[in-house]
């Protein structure tokens, strides 16, 4: 029945099936200079399978209609068509000129234009499939196996043909043989070679594109999607959408099983420029192209890493870093306004440092906001928790701020707590050092000024000590 049918279509004329609808706007009819196919040749197969063949002659019926509602057949790429966002209609001016028409061919053609309302939703290509059949069983020696049984070894799939239990180490080979058919008797167990295991799988629908010498520019798909209508709430606009869901009640183990939403596959002898590309089609004057350009949103869309980058390239997460374009960003480079428990946690064996600062801004590291514990803080065992090398035009470390404390040190140090070249300070608090420099002081003006016990003052003639709180005594200075 259904082969009749489609004989029955194939021999209708191209004209009566691609017909617009009444109302439909078309632009000026395009001159056809090759007569339009009337006629597809259907031929049946011994199998039974209808097997649609080229036959001479383009027709170009709809070469100048943009989406017109049609289904048309036309193997070897015979019909000339015009989708509205890649369609020529003249020259740059806005001309209709017919002999720009036909820029675009194909071997099937579908269009529609949506004919119900919101009882239904609408397909233009619908493609089901339900996948129940290819699974392939873990190979184990000495294991029993039913006809029927499907194994994988390496990059070969076999079949049971006689039921029974494998040998002690397997005779399979992990690659495919050089002729067929292939049997294999392993133990009791006699196998023949299926497929090969790269392609022992079921799609659900399938494109390829093969880029050959001689080819121009190529695209694999292209999905062109424009909104022309004013978005409304409750509206929502994907434009291409994939839902990926486990039902099973089990979880897709890592290491174990392969459960990919989106998978991308990188091969070939020579490099690839992208994986993976988002870049902006909007201009300076229009504003950006989006508010995210990638975003990873829902409090449990993943259990370890939003994002998790595992290759051994020299940068993992870089940017600017191509030397092909891109400005300053305005705020951040990293923004991190979560209240998680830490914005940056690094972990493992460095070689050089977890964090390296190597540019030329104002400040290698600013920190602001209200820290309740302390802005940096050191737990580790390491030989050193700040090490500054380099020269400073102003200083090492400068605290501008109006804490009660400049620099506050705690801990069981050994040797001392502040270093430099020459001096020391001790667990104790007491300086080891060469040679002292004041470069300036005021003596105080009587013995009872203010002073806290301790502190020393000098001028030319005395050195002055406080012995108690506003409490002075001195010792005089002599030449010898």
């Amino acid at each position: 029945m259904r082969l009749r049918a489609l004989a029955v279509l194939a021999i209708l004329p191209f004209a009566a099936l691609a017909q617009p609808l009444p109302n439909a706007k078309r632009t000026p009819a395009p001159a056809n200079d090759n007569p339009p196919l009337k006629a597809l040749r259907v031929d049946q197969e011994p199998s039974g399978a209808a097997l649609v063949k080229e036959v001479q002659g383009l027709d170009r019926s709809l070469a100048g209609t943009k989406n017109p509602n049609a289904i048309m057949l036309g193997a070897g790429n015979r019909i000339s068509f015009c989708p509205a966002l890649s369609c020529i209609h003249g020259p740059a001016s806005g001309s209709i000129q017919s002999d720009f028409f036909d820029h675009q061919r194909a071997s099937l053609l579908l269009s529609a234009s949506t004919n119900g309302d919101g009882q239904t939703q609408e397909q233009t290509l619908a493609v089901t499939t339900t996948i129940g059949t290819g699974y392939t069983l873990p190979y184990k020696p000495n294991s029993p196996y039913k006809a029927g049984d499907n194994v994988a070894v390496g990059n070969a799939v076999y079949r049971a043909t006689q039921a029974g239990t494998t040998a002690a180490s397997t005779k399979l080979l992990g690659s495919r043989p050089d002729r067929l058919p292939f049997t294999v008797t392993d133990g009791t167990v006699k196998w023949d070679w299926i497929n090969d295991a790269a392609i022992n799988a079921k799609v659900g629908s399938y494109f390829e594109t093969n880029v050959v010498d001689g080819a121009g520019s190529a695209w694999g798909a292209a999905f062109n999607y424009h909104i022309n209508t004013k978005p409304k709430i409750g509206n929502f606009f994907p434009g291409v959408e994939f839902d990926y869901a486990n039902n099973s009640g089990h979880d897709c183990a890592l290491g174990v099983t392969d459960c990919t939403a989106v998978r991308v596959g990188l091969a070939g002898n020579a490099q690839v420029t992208h994986g993976v590309q988002i870049t902006g089609e909007g201009s300076s004057t229009t504003g950006y192209s989006s508010i995210w350009a990638l975003r990873i949103n829902g409090d449990k869309v993943a259990s370890q890493s939003a994002i998790e980058i595992d290759t051994a390239t020299p940068i993992g997460l870089g940017f600017g870093s191509s030397g092909i374009g891109g400005g300053p960003h305005s705020i951040a480079t990293i923004q991190d306004v979560t209240a998680g428990p830490t914005t940056l946690q690094t972990a493992g064996s460095k070689t050089i440092a977890d964090l390296v600062l190597g540019a030329g801004g104002p400040r290698a590291i600013q920190i602001n906001g209200g820290r309740s514990s302390a802005a940096i803080e050191d737990n580790s065992n390491s030989p050193t928790s700040v090490n500054i090398g380099g020269k400073k035009s102003l200083a090492s470390i400068r605290d501008g701020s109006v804490a009660p404390i400049g620099i506050l040190l705690q801990g069981n140090y050994s040797t001392s707590q502040i270093a430099g070249l020459g001096w020391s300070v001790g667990p104790d608090g007491s300086l080891t050092t060469s040679r002292i420099t004041e470069t300036g002081s005021t003596a105080p003006a009587t013995s009872n000024s203010p002073c806290r016990v301790g502190q020393r003052a000098w001028d030319q003639n005395f050195e002055y000590r406080c012995v108690a709180v506003n409490k002075w005594k001195r010792a005089s200075l002599s030449d010898w």
